[in-house]
């Protein structure tokens, strides 16, 4: 992947030839995204924007045949990117992102409406089984899948920007993405804002779906606190390993304690206050 980046680097004419390639490929657009993004960051927006528009035009294809993923990831990956170049600060990024999910979330849903529906339908069978209750029906199971669509893209838009970001510290500045990320806090008026949005939503039934992408700036974040203070503290990468399978085994869980780590950290600042371990 880092020569891939490295040969689109060495002028437009390559970034837009390998950036359009992958954004035919419909299982890879994120790659081509992610290669906008790269551009966007190194050599600013004017740069960008022939790469950009050059690959969003085998997206909109992709949207003409029904699928509009390629092309909504592209355009919020290159929004994220610009904020990110000329702000130089994650937790404006996340804001982005957040207006960008909310954005493509009726987009997403109204042509994948298909998908929303065989996922209600297997959670209806799965209630007959399980005995859940009876009024969790197909339109609150549907409900409940635009808010995961919702999520899942804007966690796609976010990784897009990361592996970008990682290309650009790897190319140009080894290391440097790390020590970003590691430090990356939420300020308490991002912290607060989404921690009552949260508690708001979640007794209103009709709204329970913003609770998946209102949740992901807080799980970024934790996971940033997790990767700084692995790091700070030397405990090893078997931590790391043991968040990531518990995400995929009990996300629920997991979810939520990073949600939680994160909300502390940007309250009382927890890698300040612990203290930075030297590897013997």
């Amino acid at each position: 992947m880092r020569r891939l980046a490295q040969y689109a680097m060495t002028g437009n004419k390559q970034a837009t030839m390998v950036a359009v390639l992958f954004a035919i490929i419909p299982v890879l657009f994120w790659i081509s995204a992610a290669l906008v993004a790269l551009v966007i960051l190194r050599k600013g927006y004017q740069a960008g924007a022939s790469v950009f528009m050059w690959s969003l035009l085998p997206a909109i294809a992709w949207w003409s045949n029904g699928d509009p993923t390629p092309a909504l990831t592209l355009i919020g990956v290159a929004g994220l990117a610009s904020v990110l170049r000329y702000s130089a600060n994650w937790a404006y990024v996340l804001v982005a992102s957040l207006l960008a999910a909310t954005a493509s979330m009726p987009i997403l849903a109204s042509y994948l409406q298909d998908v929303m529906v065989a996922f209600a339908e297997a959670g209806i069978q799965l209630e007959a089984q399980q005995e859940l209750p009876e009024n969790v029906d197909k339109v609150l199971l549907q409900t409940l899948m635009e808010g995961v669509l919702g999520a899942v893209h804007m966690a796609i838009l976010l990784a897009c920007v990361v592996l970008a970001r990682w290309w650009q510290a790897a190319l140009y500045n080894p290391g440097g993405f790390q020590t970003e990320f590691h430090q990356l806090c939420l300020p308490l008026w991002l912290t607060g804002t989404l921690a009552l949005a949260v508690f708001g939503l979640s007794s209103i039934t009709d709204m329970t779906q913003w609770l998946f992408v209102l949740s992901i700036p807080l799980l970024f974040a934790g996971l940033a606190l997790v990767h700084g203070l692995v790091e700070q503290l030397k405990l090893g990468r078997v931590w790391l390993t043991a968040i990531y399978i518990g995400l995929l085994l009990s996300s629920a869980v997991v979810f939520t304690l990073l949600a939680i780590l994160a909300t502390l950290d940007s309250v009382f600042k927890l890698r300040q206050r612990l203290p930075v371990r030297v590897k013997k």
